[in-house]
């Protein structure tokens, strides 16, 4: 058991609230071994997501060429953690735990036992990521 899926069979049912200047970003919530975590805070998810994937030393390129730089990045991003990924997905889903990733209470992405797509099997080569909103996904600016 990973450690990830080990602190996820730890929390039985519980409510955390994360904020950032006195504004809430994030709200995690456990029950029934399924836990949402729902962003709150649109530009703080981006912040999360694209420091993980910046390679310019913090800066970044504006228009065309920078948003074509961001999406390269991003594919080398995912082909460098596809593994990580994959393994705590089926991790998650041998423990029967289901971990839900949302924006303003609508599901985005679904890992763990409740997860079933054929698009991110083909990416990632498992079924147990699912993208549930890729119109969110694309409203979150990502």
């Amino acid at each position: 058991m990973l450690l990830t899926t080990f602190l996820a069979e730890s929390i039985k049912s519980g409510k955390i609230k994360v904020s950032q200047n006195s504004t809430e970003t994030l709200e995690i919530t456990a029950q029934n071994k399924k836990i949402d975590v729902n962003a709150k805070d649109k530009e703080f998810l981006k912040d999360v997501i694209i420091s993980s994937v910046r390679k310019n030393n913090g800066t970044s390129q504006k228009g065309v060429i920078g948003t074509i730089e961001r999406g390269v990045a991003g594919l080398r991003t995912v082909r460098n953690i596809q593994p990580m990924v994959k393994e705590i997905a089926e991790d998650l889903q041998r423990e029967g735990i289901t971990v839900t990733i949302s924006f303003k209470g609508d599901t985005v992405l679904t890992i763990g036992s409740e997860a079933n797509s054929k698009f991110t099997r083909f990416l990632l080569d498992t079924k147990n990521v699912e993208i549930n909103s890729i119109r969110k996904i694309v409203e979150i600016g990502l």
